[in-house]
């Protein structure tokens, strides 16, 4: 089975994701995956409290025709993207092969949905949106919290921290700055060979 990478952006983005997740394709497309963008608009802080659920709901059809095609899924998601995610396995069932969170605006305890078969969190300890996240009032569709600042702090298996601000020779520190012209080269390419790689291990 082909990989397939399915690509979400987070919240307050008006690009549709080309300056954030959308710069991981070509990284992507070296190794031979496609990728599908979901983009779904502009949300603002209301929005994501009550829409991410429909747009997760799409992201699990989207896995499901990948599945039907053949295609073994990854999803790359940012941000509120992770919430929805997220979403998209624990309530629409999506069999995800392997999700990878990028500076995921959740919170760092939660359980990942069973159909994902692994996870890959790519976070920063200095990141400070996802930390004032964790203060909003508690919502079914937006299980933010600090996960892109700490990492996944629970004992499942199925999940592998990778701390870009201390562990790798290039630094990444803020909430979006690894698609910055001087570090997405060094980290999209990392994400990339790490996602590929490790379908190859389950």
């Amino acid at each position: 089975m082909t990989p397939l990478v399915i690509l979400i952006h987070g919240f307050n983005v008006w690009d549709g994701g080309r300056a954030t997740v959308g710069k991981l394709r070509p990284f992507f497309a070296d190794m031979g995956v496609p990728y599908v963008m979901v983009n779904y608009g502009h949300f603002g802080l209301l929005d994501t409290r009550f829409k991410n659920m429909k747009i997760a709901r799409q992201v699990a059809t989207a896995v499901q025709n990948a599945k039907l095609g053949g295609h073994q899924v990854i999803v790359a998601a940012h941000s509120n993207g992770c919430a929805i995610a997220h979403l998209a396995g624990r309530e629409f069932g999506a069999k995800i092969d392997l999700a990878v969170y990028i500076n995921p605006a959740l919170d760092p305890r939660i359980v990942p949905p069973a159909g994902i078969k692994s996870l890959h969190v790519w976070h920063s300890p200095s990141d400070a949106p996802v930390k004032w996240a964790k203060w909003l009032p508690a919502a079914n569709a937006r299980p933010w919290g600090e996960m892109g600042a700490t990492g996944y702090q629970g004992n499942d298996t199925r999940v592998r921290n990778f701390n870009k601000e201390t562990d790798y020779e290039v630094t990444s520190k803020a909430h979006s700055d690894m698609f910055d012209i001087e570090r997405i080269g060094y980290f999209g390419a990392r994400v990339a060979t790490q996602s590929v790689s490790s379908l190859y291990t389950q």
